[in-house]
């Protein structure tokens, strides 16, 4: 039976919107059929919603999904690319200012249909790196052993973790997570680290571990989903900066 007292409490000003998208679905549905569009009308608008929706769940991914076959081509091309690129600066050895690239295992499918930048994104990094004029060294294959022997050398003092992650962990690989808390226990010092990744709003990050107060506002953080595009923005910024 239909709780109708229950109904007529219900708070306009606290309805969520996934339920809105809910109750647009259904109405979209019942103005099709009703006004008499035929089937092949509400399996499109059932489609629309379905994308609407999955946009709303799942975000790039989705997206990713959609071109998955512009996707699965461009994510090996950008890595070798990479592999070329990366040629003319140093790799995998300490040095003033260490970035951690995320990396690929080629034998999982979120190889293939999630990158972990794109060469416009590293090419402004380096450009930012070489005008603020510190060494600087990129670990392209890092491991859990790679990054605690970085946070370990006192030589490094500036991280820069540049993938995929959240406020408190970094993925290195697809399948490999870095937990930032593993360095909380007041050993680790470095006076910047950055991570170039998207953040949560909850969840101690490395910044919040390892530099001290007075250096944290110039480390780049941000607590919430974020893409190339902010990333690109950012590093244009600090460039512009120097």
């Amino acid at each position: 039976m239909v709780n109708y007292n229950a109904m007529n409490n219900i708070n306009i000003d606290k309805i969520e919107t996934k339920l809105l998208l809910f109750l647009a679905y259904i109405g979209s549905l019942m103005y099709v059929i009703i006004a008499g569009h035929g089937f092949v009308s509400v399996i499109i608008t059932h489609f629309i919603f379905v994308c609407i929706v999955s946009i709303f769940y799942f975000g790039r991914q989705f997206f990713y999904i959609l071109i998955l076959p512009i996707i699965a081509i461009c994510i090996p091309i950008t890595n070798f690319r990479l592999k070329r690129y990366l040629r003319s600066f140093n790799t995998n050895k300490p040095s003033h200012t260490v970035i951690i690239l995320a990396h690929s295992d080629w034998n999982m499918l979120e190889a293939w249909i999630k990158p972990n930048f794109w060469m416009s994104e590293i090419k402004l990094l380096t450009k930012y790196l070489q005008k603020k004029g510190n060494e600087f060294s990129f670990y392209t294959q890092a491991t859990q052993n790679d990054v605690r022997n970085i946070m370990h050398n006192e030589k490094v003092r500036e991280v820069i973790f540049y993938g995929h992650g959240t406020s408190h962990m970094f993925q290195l690989c697809n399948d490999d997570i870095l937990y930032y808390c593993e360095f909380g226990n007041g050993k680790y010092t470095k006076d910047f680290v950055h991570q170039f990744h998207c953040g949560t709003k909850h969840g101690k990050s490395l910044i919040d571990y390892v530099v001290p107060e007075e250096n944290k506002n110039q480390c780049f953080l941000i607590r919430k989903s974020i893409t190339a595009v902010t990333i690109e923005k950012e590093l244009k910024k600090k460039i512009k900066n120097l």
